[in-house]
């Protein structure tokens, strides 16, 4: 689990709204879901080079498309999420197409 007063502060240092606790619970769960993600493919990539250690150059060989598959994915179930968070995955979607 995310330290919740970390993301709120990292929230807070792009913007001047306030934030709701529900919207800090929803990033910090989109976030862990990118992690997972992210740590799944890495893992392959370690697999894929015999290794049963995940090292900087798998997360960053990350298969992109899978990435932002998923991503976007995400972004899309968002019908119900705060502005604030729904507006920070169309950023991140819009930079990944």
């Amino acid at each position: 689990m995310l330290p919740k007063a970390t993301v709120k502060r990292i929230m807070k240092q792009h913007t001047n709204f306030n934030i709701s606790a529900e919207a800090v619970d929803e990033l910090c769960n989109m976030l862990e879901e990118i992690i997972k993600i992210t740590t799944e493919v890495a893992e392959q990539n370690a697999r894929k080079e015999g290794r049963k250690t995940i090292k900087a150059r798998d997360i960053k060989q990350c298969d992109d498309e899978r990435l932002k598959r998923k991503i976007i994915e995400l972004s899309e179930r968002t019908d119900k999420m705060p502005i604030l968070i729904k507006e920070m995955l169309n950023v991140i979607t819009s930079e990944l197409k």
